[in-house]
């Protein structure tokens, strides 16, 4: 049995109001980068238009950082930027931030990080597996003078849009978990159990879970990628992982045919991370979302498998007669993590004006 000892208004309460202000951020120089408006529907309970939220999405290939108005979902501005050093790519998210208005502001980036308000190392990208990375306050950099007074939120880019599925979609149903699964440059993992992201001793790292997994036919002496664990999830299915297997450049993936074995194997290794999810927290629903998701045919394929390595050993009428129920695909694709960024936003900035 899990338990997760923390009610959702001390964990928001306790990074809103940190103990101590993080560092100010630099003089900010001038950026350039592509801007986009956009607007979606949405079904979160609250919409003022005259609230603002601001999200920020780190991933190890890009950033995001966005501005909605009334609920999380109705972007109206938002930029990319390509993930360089820090000090350069965090230069660029403030100074972005700085020329927009916001109430609240949600940030949620890869890990591993520091959650927990009170941590010495609270705020920061702790010991990442991207290169430059390890140990670096984003909190500092992105909380500072200019905005200090403004509620916000930090957590991983797998929680965050785990809570955004959770709280647009399971609530509704009754639901009190969801687990989030992003497969693209790493693998990770989110989780929402008992209607509260986990964090725990850390947070969850499941996409660094070592599991039983067949080995694509031919590559038997295939050890993996990661830097720390080789053949965990994340080195074996990982989109680096995949093209190695397929023999590929990482950026000619895309290219790889749907009939190609590789895809089989991604399945295989993907149903084996939902099975050990379902047995071990078991979540009501799984969401997947990253490029590697994008690929014709996966999804079906994951759900046969996790049906196989189950076994019927979880008699539930939905999973087994209705796979697709429970294990799906994002509702936002590709801006699923900035909307989660942009989900915790409004949890903050909730949480301040219930406490008032």
């Amino acid at each position: 049995m899990l338990f997760v000892c923390l009610t959702l208004v001390d964990w928001v309460m306790a990074q809103i109001f940190p103990s101590s202000s993080p560092s100010p951020s630099p003089s900010l120089p001038s950026s350039t980068c592509t801007s986009t408006s956009t607007s979606t529907s949405s079904s979160f309970s609250a919409n003022d238009e005259d609230v603002w939220f601001a999200g920020v999405e780190g991933g190890g290939t890009s950033w995001r950082v966005a501005v909605a108005r009334g609920v999380p979902t109705n972007i109206v501005d938002s930029a990319k930027f390509d993930t360089e050093d820090p000090d350069t790519t965090l230069t660029k998210i403030s100074e972005w931030l700085s020329k927009h208005k916001y109430n609240a502001l949600g940030i949620a980036t890869f890990g591993p990080i520091e959650p927990k308000l009170g941590k010495a190392m609270f705020g920061y990208i702790t010991s990442t597996p991207k290169e430059h990375w390890d140990y670096t306050n984003v909190v500092g950099r992105l909380v500072n003078d200019s905005n200090k007074h403004i509620p916000f939120l930090f957590d991983t880019d797998v929680n965050a849009p785990a809570m955004a599925e959770y709280d647009h979609f399971g609530k509704a149903k009754g639901h009190s978990s969801c687990a989030y699964i992003t497969v693209g440059t790493g693998v990770g993992v989110g989780l929402i159990i008992n209607g509260l992201p986990v964090h725990g001793l850390l947070h969850p790292e499941g996409g660094h879970l070592l599991l039983q997994c067949d080995i694509l036919e031919g590559n038997s002496t295939f050890e993996g990628t990661c830097r720390f664990h080789k053949n965990c999830v994340e080195g074996l299915v990982s989109a680096p992982a995949l093209a190695k297997l397929a023999g590929v450049h990482k950026d000619n993936l895309s290219s790889v045919l749907d009939t190609h074995p590789v895809w089989d194997h991604a399945a295989d290794v993907l149903a084996s991370l939902c099975s050990t999810l379902l047995l071990l927290v078991s979540p009501e629903r799984i969401v997947l979302s990253g490029g590697v998701m994008l690929r014709n045919g996966l999804l079906q394929k994951i759900h046969e498998k996790t049906l196989k390595k189950l076994n019927k050993y979880i008699n539930n009428k939905t999973l087994l007669d209705r796979p697709e129920d429970i294990i799906q695909l994002s509702h936002w694709r590709d801006n699923s993590g900035i909307i989660g960024a942009l989900v915790l936003a409004k949890y903050a900035l909730d949480n301040k004006q219930g406490s008032g």
